[in-house]
């Protein structure tokens, strides 16, 4: 992006230079925001490109190097399953946003996340969420940050209440969706994680669960 906004600019500068005196205005402001924009993309944060396969090569430049080393070390028999499977994170507070970033570090294939709350100041003391994040969704905030940490991991956001009506049939929807892994039985996710800090919202993750005979934990604060 960077390098076709310069581009731009040099095509602006050169028209410029064909035009009589004085300079056309309405170039001089379309420079400047260009120039705005090329400004952010410098400072925009540099996210790598997703990575097909899992490697056990030990390098500086591979994010799963010291992952895979429980699968040379017989911790586990294949770490890469990990990719095969879906995690949903009901509640992205100080134990949801934790759980979140650790599984997505760790590789997770997918994450959902759910929440209804807005990212505020007073989030900063404990949770991954940054102070230019104010005022967005915890959902969207999430997948800003997770994307970045790791844009291998599949993540999709729900900004809803699920003890609603139309919130529970949503969540319900979404856990029941394979796309995923449509081999997969049950559910289309392999664990919940009730984060959440009422108990309203405890009981309708326990009646969702139920129904789908679905496994879960629960996590969250307790009254």
């Amino acid at each position: 992006m960077e390098v076709e906004l310069k581009e731009m600019l040099d095509e602006l500068e050169s028209l410029k230079g064909s035009l009589p005196d004085p300079p056309n205005a309405s170039i001089d402001k379309l420079q400047l925001h260009i120039k705005r924009l090329t400004d952010l993309a410098k400072s925009a944060p540099v996210r790598r490109s997703k990575l097909k396969d899992m490697s056990a090569e030990v390098v500086d430049s591979n994010p799963y190097s010291r992952l895979m080393a429980l699968q040379r070390m017989g911790i586990v028999e294949n770490y890469e399953r990990i990719r095969e499977y879906s995690v949903a994170i009901v509640g992205i507070g100080g134990v949801g946003s934790v759980a979140a970033e650790m599984l997505t570090r760790c590789g997770i294939g997918r994450l959902l996340l759910y929440d209804y709350d807005k990212v505020e100041l007073a989030n900063m003391n404990r949770l991954f969420f940054r102070p230019e994040q104010v005022g967005m969704t915890k959902t969207d905030a999430a997948v800003q940050t997770l994307q970045d940490i790791n844009p291998d991991v599949v993540l999709e956001s729900y900004t809803l209440n699920i003890t609603t009506v139309q919130g529970f049939e949503t969540f319900m929807s979404s856990l029941r969706n394979k796309t995923f892994r449509l081999e997969k039985e049950g559910s289309g996710v392999d664990l919940v994680l009730s984060c959440v800090d009422n108990y309203e919202a405890r009981m309708v993750v326990n009646q969702a669960c139920n129904e789908l005979n679905q496994t879960w934990m629960e996590s969250g604060k307790l009254f």
